[in-house]
């Protein structure tokens, strides 16, 4: 490697400050895939690729171009599996590779990209960047040759099939026929595919099944409506790029309608070095996907075997494959919806009542994936003697008590819309606060308390009945500020409630005996009249200096 000292980004760029992208360095001190040549002052340097590398004007790109011929944020270049994509961002004057306006291309080794005055040259680091198992897909401004619209198709969102006593005529007849064929075509080999690449792949199976095509590729609409390729199908094997009109995507989704084209190809990645001539005229097709209004994406197809190869018939069969391609797009999304509203619904029905759980599925509250501070009631309910008991009882015997007594305890925990926060030992933990906080949540909290001790009084007349020892709990609440949403590690987390007021509650609740509720003051002042309550004595409890205020609750107006 070479000696000589690295060329800050500040000095390539002529800015007077070191900007937060990096650096660029002299040439030759770097060996894998990289950007190199002259910017815009006219000094030459070497810049890194990263998995996504930005350029533009503004400091925060990973290159910054001082230059006022390139736009804030101008373009960037991507990682994508062995390769490295270069998307431009609507900058203003464009981005060129080897003299030609591009969109999105797939670099190889020697490009030469032209941003604003400057010019550097891309350089895959050895051979495997600009080497591809498959051919890619460029969307490529048309300033050297416009495409010629040959046809219109208006798309139809469905096919709509015709009443018996409606068929006037044979053509009309053989129009239903082919919508029909092509929908039991389509679905013989789609199916009732979900997931979503295998799903791409069968559409552009169907295309060429139906159409003599030789390229065939879906673009997908993002939200902001901007297309890209994700599923590319070509019937001869080589490394050649399939070559995008931008003008036609454009037209696509601006008018709705099919359209079917011919244009000139100057190579497979408008290369200027390759002839008109050499590469032929190529037909095309682009159809948009669309689905109750929506434009989903762009079914793409195109040929070079003849010049117009394509009909106004082919433009009808892609279009009605379009239709039934949309279906099938919307009613998997449809599904992975589903499917994740299912996942969610049974995880937050762990812990959240119903009626929570629900409205956290239907987006009506936001459920907190990060911890934030939060005013939370909080209740600890204990067996008293469980390790003497576990000890006189078999495994099995104690499993069904615990499971008896967790159930009941998380029913009336739901009843009053508590957070099952979680299980500890022979323990209960319930929060009231977020996702869902109401204004007598420290009310709640007590009611549950007392209705807990009811539900035991009753699984006490069963053990009893049965010739078994009755079971005793004391309660701990306790309410005040905590740290409350999703905590743990990326691959197990929970939702809880974490602070000195969560602590409180327990050491509470190590205090209180069977069938007894021990309350802070905070919370009785909290719940409002109502309620029942004598002091106690102010309790010591483990890791607080000062004592903490309690009481004794022993009903509520109503219960």
């Amino acid at each position: 490697m070479s000696n000589q000292p690295p060329i800050p980004l500040t000095d390539v760029a002529g800015t007077g400050s070191q900007p937060k992208p990096g650096q660029v360095f002299a040439p030759g001190q770097l060996k894998g895939p990289r950007l190199a040549g002259r910017f815009a002052d006219g000094k030459v340097g070497e810049f890194p690729l990263s998995d996504r590398t930005s350029m533009g004007r503004h400091p925060n790109n990973t290159l910054r171009l001082v230059d006022r011929e390139v736009s804030k944020e101008h373009c960037i270049v991507e990682k994508v599996g062995a390769t490295y994509l270069l998307r431009d961002l609507n900058s203003s004057n464009g981005t060129f590779v080897n003299g030609r306006k591009v969109r999105e291309l797939r670099l190889r080794d020697g490009d030469e990209i032209a941003l604003g005055n400057s010019r550097l040259v891309f350089h895959d680091g050895g051979g495997t960047a600009g080497q591809t198992t498959s051919a890619g897909v460029t969307v490529v401004a048309s300033a050297q040759s416009m495409p010629a619209f040959l046809a219109t198709v208006a798309q139809m969102e469905s096919a709509e099939f015709r009443p018996a006593d409606k068929l006037s005529d044979l053509d009309t007849l053989r129009q239903d026929y082919e919508k029909l064929r092509i929908a039991n075509e389509f679905h013989r080999l789609v199916g009732m595919e979900r997931d979503l690449k295998s799903l791409l792949d069968k559409i552009l199976k169907v295309a060429f099944q139906l159409l003599a095509a030789d390229n065939a590729v879906v673009f997908l609409a993002a939200e902001d409506g901007s297309l890209s390729p994700q599923a590319i199908l070509k019937r001869k094997e080589d490394n050649a790029e399939v070559v995008v009109s931008e003008t036609v995507l454009k037209r696509v989704t601006e008018t709705r309608s099919a359209v079917l084209t011919a244009d000139a190809i100057l190579d497979s990645r408008f290369s200027s070095s390759e002839s008109i001539v050499a590469q032929g005229i190529r037909s095309a097709m682009a159809v948009p996907l669309l689905s109750k209004g929506v434009l989903r994406g762009v079914l793409f197809c195109d040929t070079r075997e003849r010049t117009n190869a394509f009909s106004e018939k082919d433009l009808k069969v892609l279009s009605g494959i379009a239709s039934q391609a949309a279906i099938a797009l919307e009613n998997s999304e449809l599904a992975r919806k589903i499917e994740q509203e299912v996942l969610t619904r049974a995880e937050l029905s762990r812990f959240l009542a119903p009626a929570v759980a629900e409205a956290v599925v239907s987006g009506k509250v936001e459920l907190l994936r990060v911890g934030r501070l939060a005013e939370v009631s909080c209740i600890f309910a204990d067996i008293r003697g469980f390790t003497s008991m576990a000890e006189a009882d078999s495994p099995q015997e104690t499993v069904a008590m615990l499971n008896t007594f967790f159930t009941a305890m998380a029913n009336v925990i739901f009843t009053h819309e508590g957070n099952l926060d979680k299980f500890i030992g022979d323990c209960v933990m319930a929060t009231w606060g977020p996702p869902i906080t109401h204004p007598d949540d420290a009310g709640r909290a007590l009611k549950c308390a007392l209705e807990m001790l009811d539900e035991i009084n009753a699984m006490n007349d069963t053990r009893v009945a049965g010739g078994k020892k009755p079971i005793e709990v004391g309660i701990g609440v306790n309410t005040g500020q905590a740290v409350v949403g999703y905590i743990g590690s990326n691959e197990r987390h929970e939702f809880t409630a974490i602070g000195d007021s969560v602590n409180t509650a327990s050491r509470l609740c190590g205090l209180a005996k069977g069938g007894e509720v021990l309350a802070s003051e905070a919370t009785v002042r909290r719940a409002g009249p109502g309620f029942k309550v004598e002091a106690v004595s102010v309790l010591q409890v483990k890791g607080k200096e000062k004592g903490v205020p309690a009481f004794r609750v022993l009903d509520y107006t109503g219960r």
